[in-house]
């Protein structure tokens, strides 16, 4: 399969900054104590060009072991899933979103160019998006609109989490956002009972 292969192409350079391959999930990862960095590599072929995308990602492990406690998810799910996804497009500006490829040539110079994205921007983006604080203050920043690679009621849920154990001071504030916003976008009772059920956790929780 040439998307393995193409995977494949990756794996010195990430392992040189310390990212193993996980083969079942598909994606390079390094562990940190009290989470993971995450780079998903896609290529897909279609009969007139090949597509090549990145994608970085953030898990935070006791802001996902919380918030699926309340969220319809496989059970497995939790130990996958991912705080936050962000395109290069939106970090450092160097690379597009998707490369678009008609030959080998080109793919060659795109995973160059992806290269020179990460030593500059992609690993110091996810180095400080690995502290807590950081990256609540991503969230609370987007608090009335969801990032563009998850739906606004996980954002919503993650933000409420960080907020709680990462700035104490602004959580009874960004809770009432997180939840008239919820409330504003019309998601279903389900959906907002799970919200206030997580709010109710989050509010008598001793951080």
């Amino acid at each position: 399969m040439r998307k393995l292969e193409v995977i494949e192409l990756h794996h010195q350079f990430f392992d040189d900054f310390g990212f193993k391959f996980h083969a079942s999930n598909l994606l390079f990862q390094k562990d940190f104590q009290h989470g993971r960095q995450v780079l998903f590599v896609h290529f897909v072929e279609y009969p007139d060009a090949c597509y090549l995308e990145y994608n970085l990602g953030i898990r935070i492990h006791k802001v996902e072991e919380i918030i699926h406690r309340f969220l319809p998810t496989l059970s497995d799910y939790s130990d996958r899933s991912i705080t936050l996804i962000q395109t290069p497009d939106k970090i450092g500006k160097m690379i597009p979103k998707r490369f678009v490829l008609e030959n080998d040539g080109q793919l060659a110079e795109a995973i160059m160019a992806a290269e020179k994205f990460f030593v500059m921007h992609g690993f110091h983006w996810l180095d400080e998006m690995i502290q807590p604080k950081k990256l609540e203050r991503a969230f609370a920043e987007r608090k009335d609109k969801a990032f563009k690679t998850q739906n606004f009621v996980y954002n919503s849920f993650r933000g409420a989490t960080l907020a709680k154990f990462y700035n104490p001071s602004d959580y009874p504030i960004l809770r009432q956002i997180y939840l008239e916003t919820i409330r504003q976008r019309e998601m279903t009772p389900f959906t907002i009972a799970s919200f206030l059920q997580l709010l109710n956790y989050l509010d008598h929780l001793e951080v």
